[in-house]
């Protein structure tokens, strides 16, 4: 069966697929599932991966030895950037935005504004995962594929707790699984095992969580000092955000953590009352409403608190007026 991605690789000889910055499980999944599945089904064509580098627990994945080892300087036919809303996000692999035949886009943010040269977002999907999944044929995929789409599905969807999950995307979720893969094992070992300094790192964020001046939210902070400190790294912050929204009659959480020295970046994380999406693009940042990311730089932590209740509540504000004018429509 003809899909859309036989279309998209047609005449193409060579690919190279690369994703966003600090990539997470569904940046990883959606670049490796592609390469898999295009391995699969087409072995004339050379396909690379480009990322930078991720967090060890994901290195069970198939082809996880085998990134970033083509040839940076040879010129793609097709560029495929995954799961990444803006050309500013793109980490190793953007300098072959300039040299690719073709640049194609396959994401799941609404803050895509469509920078590709071709563009596949779906912003109701639960993940790039999901979206790159409809475009493939069931028929053809294999285990290494399929083990590389659930991992991203899994790890986007919080293991499918997150309000983004349809039955669709159960049902798919469902049909990876038939192919055989170890999903107790992914599961265990991208989203709930940690290593010891990881702990160390979620237990301060935790210590200095605090609640927000709007009773809402709740926000911590991670600096450079504290990686050194813990014998930690910025890749050990993932997960941390998440489990500082589970804190009872907290809607919002917001952690800044230091990237480089003055840099913050900045994870929001919502039940649903807050839209974080919206406070993050007002801060240059983009995502989903119920998990989204942004930048500040030269501010210490009392400013960049100020700037966020600012932002959220602005964001806020956008909201009401929308429902406003929504209603005096009706």
């Amino acid at each position: 069966m003809k899909t859309r991605m036989d279309e998209l690789l047609n005449g193409a000889s060579r690919i190279a697929v690369c994703g966003h910055l600090r990539p997470d499980g569904d940046c990883i999944g959606s670049t490796l599932g592609l390469r898999a599945y295009v391995q699969a089904i087409r072995p004339d064509i050379r396909a690379d991966v480009w990322l930078d580098p991720f967090p060890e627990s994901y290195q069970i994945l198939p082809g996880a030895d085998q990134v970033n080892t083509g040839d940076p300087s040879v010129r793609p036919d097709i560029l495929f950037v995954m799961d990444c809303s803006d050309p500013n996000r793109i980490g190793r692999g953007r300098d072959l935005c300039e040299k690719a035949g073709k640049v194609i886009c396959i994401d799941h943010h609404m803050t895509n504004g469509g920078f590709a040269d071709e563009n596949i977002i779906y912003p109701d999907y639960s993940s790039a995962c999901e979206v790159l999944y409809t475009l493939l044929d069931e028929g053809r995929m294999n285990r290494d594929a399929a083990a590389c789409l659930y991992t991203g599905i899994a790890s986007d969807t919080g293991v499918f707790q997150y309000a983004s999950v349809t039955e669709d995307t159960m049902r798919r979720a469902g049909k990876l699984i038939s192919f055989g893969i170890d999903f107790p094992k992914i599961l265990t070992e991208t989203c709930f095992e940690v290593r010891f300094t990881h702990q160390k790192l979620m237990a301060l964020a935790l210590e200095r969580m605090e609640i927000m001046p709007d009773g809402r939210g709740v926000v911590s902070w991670i600096s450079q000092e504290d990686y050194k400190r813990l014998h930690s790294s910025v890749m050990e912050t993932d997960g941390i955000v998440e489990q500082m929204r589970c804190t009872r009659g907290i809607d919002y959480s917001v952690l800044f953590y230091e990237t480089e020295p003055g840099t913050y970046k900045i994870s929001f994380r919502s039940r649903g009352a807050t839209n974080v999406g919206e406070a993050a693009r007002l801060l240059g940042g983009g995502g989903h409403k119920l998990a989204a990311g942004a930048s500040l730089t030269g501010m210490d932590y009392e400013q960049m608190k100020q700037r966020v209740e600012s932002v959220i509540r602005q964001a806020g504000e956008q909201k009401s007026a929308a429902a406003k004018e929504q209603g005096e429509r009706r």
